[in-house]
């Protein structure tokens, strides 16, 4: 009895040991090798080892035919194209697709003035993204900075229903809906950098918003409710009150009236905010990146108790016709109620317009679609075997920045933060094709009075009135 409960144990322990090797190894050879040892030990005869023969080659034709039908399948509705990025997606393009793709801005930075900032190499962007659609009704987008040490890395991170255009909703981690420039995507920009006005805008946020565009696209509007304070990745425990943010573009002559006039492109956006003081903190930078102005919640010598609200709004015009485009903004943010440890409660406001246009001397033409400017695509493509060499463009723009003169009695130093400046940038672009550009700025930037820079090794302070930097920039989109 004890012998063969014994022996049923052992076939039943070298049985285990056949469907584990199976799913590590998934090999016939190691089947019928198993097989053999059971037989050679007496654990099964000849009969038995052939009947489980005859099921393993039953069960692996069956997984060679299921596997060959889930290829097909692929093969029928699944595709892989490069189309200015590489998508993987059904061929109805409607249930699924996703976009793999991501951009590399490197730059390099020379400053004619003697600062005790060294010129530099730097990586400006260096980000990955995976976008599409899922079912028709919906659209998505994530994507991540891999540049620099923080550990803020999410960029955008949400879900779109837009099945009806006319009413779109929104819901993740995106741009609030203010301003041209900061929702139109840094890669398509005609400069290196922003303008200092887009420093007074709302960034990215956690919220809700419903969009859309009607009377054949003629209107676009956008109004979300957000966390108020920034990337998720940034959240602090705050007051519960949340940020209102809008847009309102208009382009009155899109499909009808005068063809000059089609390119005519208007907008206001407005913001508000009730802040908490752990949110009274921002920088302003020049053309070239250098801070110039910076509010803290430790202002000079006193700690801000207390700022009641943030309202921002601003007024936006584009233009484009032919190979020319114009672009205009104006962005205004008003402080109130602020009170710092030792003073009575305050307001102040910041101010910020650019003006400039986008030349291209290739003939290509810029255009603006769902409010913002889109990529510029060469005619003829770089190849200097055709003697093709890409596409050409210019751009001039001029900017200023003001913040209100009390800032110089409560919240910062003279000389370490200047309320007033004022720059214009040249700028040269050659796109190589719809996914490589090459850059080059040259900006100016004017103080009002000398800006503090450094101290130097021997002890004098640098302080500078102005500034003058040269950006070259590579910018890969994939």
């Amino acid at each position: 009895m004890r012998s063969a409960k014994s022996k049923l144990l052992h076939v039943l322990f070298f049985l285990g040991l056949l469907l584990m090797c199976r799913a590590a190894v998934a090999g016939e050879l190691a089947d019928r090798k198993l097989l053999e040892i059971l037989e050679s030990k007496g654990f099964l005869n000849r009969q038995e080892v052939e009947t489980i023969k005859e099921i393993l080659v039953k069960e692996e034709a069956e997984d060679a035919r299921q596997q060959t039908q889930l290829m097909q399948q692929l093969e029928n509705d699944v595709e892989v194209v490069f189309e200015d990025g590489l998508h993987i997606r059904t061929k109805d393009k409607k249930t699924f697709t996703n976009r793999i793709g991501g951009v590399i801005q490197s730059d390099a930075i020379l400053f004619d003035n003697h600062y005790p900032v060294d010129n530099d190499f730097d990586i400006r962007r260096a980000r990955i993204s995976m976008q599409g659609r899922l079912y028709e009704f919906f659209s998505y987008k994530l994507e991540a900075e891999l540049e620099g040490s923080s550990s803020n890395r999410l960029i955008d991170a949400y879900i779109n229903y837009d099945y009806y255009p006319f009413l779109q909703i929104r819901l993740g981690q995106f741009k609030e809906p203010f301003g041209l420039e900061q929702l139109t995507s840094d890669k398509y920009l005609p400069f290196n950098e922003r303008s200092m006005a887009h420093y007074l805008t709302p960034v990215r946020d956690v919220g809700l918003m419903i969009h859309g565009v009607v009377l054949d696209e003629t209107i676009q509007y956008a109004l979300g409710i957000f966390n108020g304070d920034g990337r998720d990745a940034e959240r602090r425990d705050q007051k519960d009150d949340k940020e209102i943010a809008g847009r309102l573009v208009l382009q009155p002559f899109r499909k009808w009236g005068p063809s000059l006039l089609k390119g005519l492109h208007i907008g206001g956006s407005y913001a508000f905010a009730r802040l908490d003081t752990s949110d009274f903190n921002f920088a302003v930078r020049t053309p070239a990146r250098t801070k110039f102005f910076t509010v803290q919640a430790r202002a000079k010598f006193h700690m801000t108790q207390e700022v009641d609200a943030l309202e921002r709004y601003g007024f936006e015009f584009a233009y484009s016709c032919g190979p020319l485009v114009l672009m205009a903004e104006y962005i205004r943010a008003e402080f109130r109620d602020v009170r710092l440890s030792d003073t009575t409660q305050f307001d102040f406001d910041m101010r910020g317009w650019y003006a400039g246009f986008l030349l291209m001397l290739t003939g290509e033409k810029p255009s603006l679609e769902g409010g913002v400017l889109q990529k510029i695509r060469p005619h003829n493509n770089f190849d200097p075997r055709k003697r093709n060499w890409g596409a050409w463009g210019i751009g001039f723009r001029y900017q200023e920045f003001e913040a209100g003169r009390v800032v110089y009695r409560s919240l910062v130093n003279q000389g370490f933060s200047i309320r007033e400046t004022k720059a214009f940038t040249l700028g040269i672009n050659w796109y190589l094709n719809a996914m490589m550009r090459v850059t080059l700025n040259y900006s100016h930037t004017k103080f009002e009075d000398p800006l503090y820079l450094g101290t130097h090794w021997k002890g004098y302070s640098y302080y500078e009135d102005s500034e003058h930097a040269w950006i070259t920039r590579f910018q890969l989109e994939f």
